[in-house]
């Protein structure tokens, strides 16, 4: 956020900067589904690099979910990044369904069968 306030009687003005204050971290938000989401959704992946800073995330499917990053504008080496830059890379993936889990303790439920009987 950019305010500027001309000062009265002169050719001078007051700005404010959000960006400038002690603590400020840029955001990056990322919308990952829909209003409808596949029955058999359980959770979405998200991987974020800013600058080289990653970011993993597993979250639970829900309709019109969001993640949100808040980066400090430090990049891999933790040096300081002025201007703007760029999100390398995004990515979203809803790969763990209800089909997975059953297949999965069916596998289990073989493995204990075969070390038991």
């Amino acid at each position: 956020m950019r305010e500027s306030a001309r000062m009265p009687g002169t050719n001078i003005y007051l700005t404010y900067v959000s960006s400038r204050v002690s603590g400020y971290m840029s955001t990056v938000v990322v919308h990952l589904t829909t209003e409808r989401l596949p029955a058999d959704l359980l959770v979405v992946h998200v991987r974020l690099i800013v600058e080289g800073v990653e970011s993993r995330q597993t979250l639970t499917a829900r309709p019109s979910l969001n993640y949100t990053f808040y980066w400090n504008r430090l990049n891999a080496y933790r040096q300081k990044v002025y201007g703007l830059v760029t999100v390398v890379s995004t990515s979203n993936s809803a790969i763990i369904t209800k089909t997975i889990i059953i297949i999965i303790i069916i596998i289990i439920i073989r493995i204990i069968i075969i070390i038991i009987g």
